[in-house]
C-alpha cells in the first residue's frame, strides 16, 4: 500500500510539473519578442503572447528595441502593459509600474529620442475630483530616468483644454501631434510645436478632407514627412473607420489622403491605431478582422468552445498586426 501511495504521489507531482511547464512563459530571444518578421502580408504580432484574444491595441517600442508597451482593455482592466528584453530573454508582459493605479491608461507613445513617454489617461487634472469612465481624456507625460520613468504629469495648456485630447505622437524636434474632440464628438488632428521647453498653441493639421470628414488617432513619422490616420466620412468607400496616409509635399503642405488597401482595411473592421517601429522597418496597426480559418461559433457550439475563443486572436476582438513598412513607400511612389 505504501509503495502504491508513493507511486501515486510521484505521478501527481509529475503531472503538476508538466502543467507548470505548460503555464510557464516561453524563453524568447531576439528582436520583437523573437517573432518572425512579416512581409507585405500582415501577420498577428506575437499571437498568444501580446495579441491574446483580449481587446489589444496601441503599441510603442523603446529606441533600443528592448521595451515594448501595449494597451489592453477588458472588463477588469484598461491599462498599459510592458515586456522587456533582460539578459537576452523577453519577460512575460505585465501591467507597467506607472499603470494599473485605479485609472484607465491607454495609447502609449515613446518619443523618437526615447526620452519622453506620453499616454492617454482618465486621471483627474490637479485640483479635480476623479470621475468614472472616460470623463477626463488628457495626455500625460513621463521623462526617462536611469531605471525607468518619472512620475506621470498631465501635459498642461495649451495642449490641454476644456475639450478631450488623446492619441499622442511626436517628431524628432519634439512637435506633438494629438487628437482633440469637442463635447459633440467632432474630432480633428492637432499639432503643437515645442520651443524653449514649452508647447506652442496647437493648430489643426491642414489635410484636405470633406466638410463632414473626421480624422483621429494619427501617427506622425519622426521626420514629419508622412502621417497615418484613422478616418471616417472621407468618400463613398469609407463606410467604416479606415486607415489613410498623407505625405508632405515639397512645399511643406500635407497632401490628399490616400487610403490603404485590404492589407490594413477590411470590411466591418474599425481602424483605431497605427505605429511605425523606431528603425522604420515595420508598420503596426490594430485590427478586429476575423480569421476565416478559425472554427465558427454557431448553433451547437459548446460553452467550452466559446470560452476558448476568448483566448485566441482573430475572432473579431482587436489585436495588433504588423507588416513590412515598404507598403508606405509603395503608396508614396504610386501617388
Amino acid at each position: 500500500m505504501i509503495k502504491i501511495f508513493f507511486l501515486f504521489t510521484l505521478l501527481l507531482l509529475s503531472i503538476t510539473c508538466i502543467n507548470a511547464q505548460k503555464d510557464k512563459f516561453p524563453k524568447l530571444s531576439g528582436p520583437y519578442v523573437g517573432q518572425k518578421v512579416p512581409s507585405l502580408t500582415p501577420e498577428i504580432f506575437a499571437p498568444g503572447l501580446i495579441s491574446t484574444g483580449l481587446y489589444t491595441r496601441d503599441i510603442t517600442i523603446s529606441k533600443d528595441g528592448k521595451e515594448i508597451y501595449f494597451s489592453i482593455s477588458d472588463a477588469s482592466v484598461t491599462a498599459i502593459f510592458i515586456t522587456k528584453l533582460i539578459d537576452g530573454y523577453w519577460t512575460e508582459p505585465v501591467i507597467a509600474p506607472f499603470s494599473g493605479k485605479g485609472f484607465f491608461d491607454f495609447e502609449p507613445h515613446i518619443s523618437p529620442d526615447g526620452n519622453k513617454f506620453y499616454f492617454l489617461s482618465n486621471r483627474p487634472p490637479e485640483g479635480k475630483e476623479a470621475k468614472s469612465g472616460w470623463y477626463y481624456q488628457k495626455i500625460w507625460m513621463m521623462h526617462r530616468l536611469e531605471n525607468g520613468w518619472s512620475q506621470p504629469e498631465m501635459v498642461a495648456e495649451p495642449v490641454s483644454s476644456a475639450d478631450n485630447e488623446f492619441f499622442p505622437s511626436s517628431t524628432n524636434d519634439g512637435t506633438l501631434y494629438f487628437t482633440r474632440s469637442n463635447k459633440a464628438g467632432k474630432a480633428m488632428i492637432y499639432r503643437s510645436g515645442f520651443s524653449r521647453n514649452t508647447y506652442e498653441k496647437p493648430e489643426i493639421v491642414n489635410i484636405p478632407i470633406p466638410e463632414n470628414g473626421i480624422l483621429f488617432n494619427a501617427f506622425v513619422s519622426p521626420e514629419e514627412d508622412y502621417l497615418i490616420t484613422c478616418a471616417l466620412n472621407i468618400d463613398s468607400t469609407n463606410t467604416d473607420q479606415d486607415y489613410y496616409i498623407s505625405f508632405k509635399n515639397s512645399t511643406g503642405e500635407w497632401g490628399k489622403l490616400i487610403k490603404f488597401g485590404s492589407e490594413l482595411n477590411t470590411p466591418g473592421d474599425n481602424a483605431n491605431s497605427a505605429y511605425v517601429s523606431p528603425e522604420g522597418k515595420y508598420l503596426f496597426f490594430s485590427s478586429s478582422r476575423k480569421n476565416p480559418d478559425l472554427p465558427k461559433i454557431q448553433s451547437g457550439s459548446s460553452v467550452r468552445e466559446i470560452i476558448k475563443t476568448k483566448s485566441v486572436p482573430g475572432y473579431g476582438t482587436s489585436s495588433i498586426y504588423w507588416i513590412d513598412s515598404k507598403i508606405i513607400e509603395k503608396l508614396r511612389r504610386e501617388n
